[in-house]
C-alpha cells in the first residue's frame, strides 16, 4: 500500500496494518479451531468482514458505540479525517472496461423549484438555499463531479454507435435513441465513499445491466449537511434527461447510503412530479431508518462489517448528515422521521418497481424488511412492486466483494430485473 495514493500518513498506515495483523491473526484462529461463523463463510470472507470492522471501529472516538454524548468531539474534523482514510480509488484494467470523469455544469441544470419545494417538507429550506446558491455561484459555477464507467462487453456491444470511439463512450448523451443509463449513487454512510473507489463495483453493474453507467460524486456530511446530497442527485438526474435520456430507459442504483439517495429521489420526485419518474430502482442494503434501532442490530452484530454508532451519540451517521454538532432534541428526532430522511415511513404508492437486494445477517435487515413491507402494502395491485431478495448469511453490501459467488449472483439478478423494466 503507498501512503502517497490513499491520503494516509505513514504513522496511520502502519497503525492500519497493526490492527488488520492482529485481527487477521485472532480471526483465522477462531476459523480453524471452530469452523466458519456462518456456514456460508469460508475463512476470506471471516478475514475480511473482522479487518473491515476493526478499520472502521478504529476511526470512530473511544466510545462511540456506547449511548454517550462524546461532549466536545469535533464532528467535522472526525469526518475530513474519516475521508481522507477512506477506501482509495483503484485502477480499471482495459481488460475490465474504460472510464473518464464526468462533471456536470450545476448552474446550467433545470430544475423545478417550485414543484420540488412545495413538497419537500423538511428538505425545503436548505433545498432552496442549495438551488439558489448554484444559481448565485460566480464564474463556472459549481461542478458535480463523477464518473462514467462502461464495462468491456458493454463497450464491445455499443461500438457500432459509438462514431468517435471511446470519446463518445465516455460522454454523457445518449448514443443512439432511447439507450439505457443507469445513475448510481455510492454508499459510505453520508460521510465516505466517492465514484472512484466504488469504480470496479461501479465496472461490474455496466456488465451485468449492459449499459453504460453515470456514477455521481454527491457532496459528504458533515461538511455538507441535508439535503446537500439529496440535491446533488436531483441535479444528476435532471441533467441525464436534459442530456436527451428518456426517464423510462434509466434505472437509478445505489447501495447502503446511496440507496437512501435513490429511494428519496424517487419520493420526491412522485409527490412533485418535478421530473418523471425512472423505469426502476435498484437498493443494494439500502439505509432506510435513521431514528429507530431494530432488533437486528444486536442479533447481527458478530456478522456484520459496519458499525452503527446509536443516534444519542454526535459521532452518529444520521446526525452527522441531517445536524452535524446539534444537539438531539424531541423535535431533531421527530423530523428525522420525515421520509426524505428516513425513506422508511414514505408513502409508496406509484413507485417505480424496485429490486431491493440484503444479507440475511447485516444488522440492518429489519429496516430494510421495513421500507419493503412499506412498499408492498402500497401498491396491493402490483405484486411485482418489489422483488426481495434477502442473501443468506451475508453482511450489508455483500456485492461489493466482487469475487463472492453471492456478489455474482447478485449482479445476474439485478441485470435481469433492469432488462424487464425498461419500456
Amino acid at each position: 500500500m503507498d501512503a502517497k495514493n490513499t491520503g494516509l500518513t505513514l504513522v496511520e498506515m502502519l497503525t492500519a496494518a497493526w490492527i488488520a495483523l492482529a485481527v487477521a491473526l485472532r480471526s483465522a484462529a477462531e476459523y480453524l479451531l471452530r469452523g466458519p461463523r456462518l456456514p456460508a463463510w469460508d475463512l476470506r470472507f471471516q478475514l475480511q468482514r473482522d479487518i473491515g470492522h476493526a478499520l472502521i471501529k478504529s476511526a470512530l472516538p473511544p466510545g462511540a458505540d456506547d449511548d454517550t454524548a462524546l461532549p466536545g468531539v469535533d464532528v467535522f474534523a472526525l469526518g475530513a479525517a474519516m475521508q481522507r482514510k477512506a477506501l482509495p480509488a483503484r485502477p480499471l484494467a482495459a481488460s475490465q472496461g474504460i472510464h473518464a470523469a464526468a462533471a456536470i455544469a450545476t448552474r446550467h441544470v433545470p430544475l423545478d423549484a417550485a414543484r420540488l419545494l412545495a413538497h419537500a417538507g423538511v428538505a425545503r429550506s436548505g433545498l432552496q438555499e442549495l438551488i439558489d446558491s448554484d444559481g448565485r455561484a460566480p464564474g463556472a459555477g459549481r461542478q458535480l463531479g463523477g464518473e462514467l464507467v462502461v464495462a468491456r462487453r458493454t463497450a464491445e456491444l455499443l461500438e457500432p454507435h459509438a462514431h468517435a470511439g471511446h470519446a463518445s463512450l465516455l460522454t454523457c448523451a445518449p448514443l443512439y435513441a432511447d439507450e439505457p443509463l443507469v445513475l448510481f449513487l455510492h454508499g459510505g454512510g453520508f460521510v465516505v465513499g466517492s465514484a472512484a473507489a466504488y469504480r470496479h463495483v461501479v465496472c461490474r453493474l455496466s456488465d451485468a445491466c449492459g449499459a453504460r453507467v453515470l456514477s455521481v460524486d454527491y457532496r459528504l456530511a458533515p461538511q455538507h449537511a441535508f439535503p446537500a446530497q439529496l440535491h446533488d442527485v436531483l441535479v444528476a438526474y435532471s441533467h441525464v434527461l436534459a442530456q436527451g435520456f428518456a426517464a423510462r430507459r434509466l434505472t437509478v442504483v445505489g447501495d447502503s447510503a446511496g440507496a437512501h439517495l435513490a429511494t428519496t429521489l424517487a419520493l420526491l420526485l412522485r409527490r412533485s412530479a418535478a421530473m418523471p419518474l425512472p423505469a426502476s430502482l435498484v437498493l443494494l442494503s439500502p439505509i432506510s431508518n435513521l431514528v429507530e434501532t431494530k432488533p437486528s442490530v444486536a442479533a447481527n452484530a458478530p456478522y456484520d462489517f459496519i458499525v452503527l454508532v446509536p443516534l444519542e451519540s454526535p459521532v452518529a451517521y444520521a446526525r452527522m448528515l441531517y445536524a452535524p454538532a446539534k444537539p438531539l432534541t424531541p423535535a431533531m428526532r421527530e423530523e428525522m422521521r420525515h421520509p426524505l430522511v428516513s425513506p422508511a415511513f414514505g408513502d409508496f404508492a406509484g413507485f417505480p418497481p424496485v429490486l431491493v437486494q440484503a444479507g440475511a445477517r447485516e444488522i440492518l435487515v429489519d429496516d430494510i424488511e421495513q421500507l419493503v413491507a412499506a412498499i408492498r402494502a402500497a401498491n396491493p395491485a402490483r405484486p411485482d412492486a418489489v422483488v426481495y431478495e434477502p442473501y443468506k448469511d451475508m453482511c450489508h453490501v455483500f456485492q461489493n466483494m466482487l469475487d463472492r459467488p453471492e456478489s455474482a449472483a447478485a449482479f445476474a439478478s439485478i441485470g435481469r430485473f433492469v432488462s424487464q423494466n425498461l419500456a
